[in-house]
């Protein structure tokens, strides 16, 4: 599958594909070390490389960096766990260190650059297609039914109330479709976003009975009327 794609340092698909899976392996492990997390485990990852790829054969760049950004853009978020360092900033230095390693210096700047400019928080516009193709692809694993089920899942894991839950939808979500940068990428976050926004207006309609300070506010005014 990967020989119709562009593949920028490397001669050999061989090599490269043995790369990839020394890549994957390494990621896995990384994973391993800490499964406490739904929002942000090892299949977000998978997907988001699989979304790379589909989108690297639409719109060009090279699949070599595209692939080995994707595996590693969330690697260091069990640093960020521990340590309250950004995880993008982690996983950027850990893929260095793994090119570096491997003899392919060349590939560093290129990848890690790509690692970097994927946090949406950063603010970091990437340069490159194949790292505007990663933050997309990230992005997009933040929409839909998917999307969905990781928000739920970090609110739980980082203890986020309903009312704080909402919030990221409104300051975060709804906002991505905006900020991609293909159209194709763009009219996929719109439909995805679609579902969210279906699901708070759902939750606006519902939460209606749970507003407590409407509620007693209106026993308050049933009481005084009784006693005029």
């Amino acid at each position: 599958m990967l020989k119709r794609h562009k593949i920028k340092y490397f001669s050999d698909h061989n090599q490269f594909t043995s790369l990839i899976l020394e890549a994957y392996n390494y990621v896995v492990d990384k994973f391993a070390e800490d499964e406490s997390s739904d929002s942000h485990s090892l299949e977000h990852t998978i997907r988001v490389t699989n979304t790379c790829i589909k989108l690297t054969k639409k719109l060009g760049g090279a699949i070599d960096v595209v692939i080995l950004a994707a595996l590693f853009h969330d690697v260091g978020r069990i640093v960020e766990k521990k340590t309250g360092k950004c995880h993008a900033e982690v996983s950027a230095a850990i893929v260095s260190k793994f090119l570096k390693k491997k003899g392919l210096e060349p590939l560093i700047k290129e990848v890690s650059e790509a690692v970097l400019s994927h946090r949406y928080s950063k603010e970091i516009e990437p340069k490159t297609k194949e790292a505007k193709i990663l933050q997309d692809a990230d992005a997009l694993d933040a929409l839909g039914s998917v999307g969905l089920y990781r928000t739920i899942s970090y609110s739980i894991e980082h203890k986020r109330d309903l009312k704080k839950a909402k919030e990221h939808f409104h300051e975060k979500l709804f906002k991505l479709p905006s900020h991609m940068h293909f159209r194709i990428t763009k009219n996929l976050a719109l439909r995805k976003c679609a579902i969210l926004k279906s699901f708070i207006r759902g939750l606006d309609s519902e939460s209606i009975d749970s507003n407590y300070e409407r509620i007693f506010q209106q026993i308050k005014n049933i009481n005084r009327l009784q006693k005029t």
